[in-house]
């Protein structure tokens, strides 16, 4: 007759509790991680509105161009709207479009007309 292991039933228990740790850290860190990366994209899809709007905003500035509204598609991953409007006192330049979590998102710059 063998010897009977004391420790088995220990390490099966052992086993068991890792692997609950490790699956709980998982489900926890798995959402933050996709959490940041939407967080990420909307941050750089801002960037490259506010960006392209400040470049509109120099042309407007610069070459008068003509008061309206105007859609270009190949800016960021959604339709951009662009929108000038010359006052007596300023140009006010306007982009809006839909972020990464379908939000409507609006940005605005102002500048003094030379």
């Amino acid at each position: 007759m063998q010897p009977k292991n004391k420790q088995a039933g220990f390490y099966v228990l052992e086993t068991l509790l890792s692997i609950m740790i490790f699956f709980s850290a998982c489900l926890t860190l798995i959402p933050i991680q996709h959490q940041l990366m939407i967080e990420k994209k909307l941050i750089r899809e801002e960037d490259k509105a506010s960006y392209f709007l400040s470049n509109k905003m120099h042309e407007a500035i610069l070459e008068n161009l003509n008061q309206g509204t105007e859609i270009y598609k190949n800016v960021i991953s959604s339709p951009l709207t662009l929108t000038i409007t010359y006052s007596d006192s300023m140009i006010e330049g306007c982009v809006i479009w839909d972020n990464v979590k379908k939000q409507k998102t609006t940005k605005c710059q102002y500048a003094i007309p030379q």
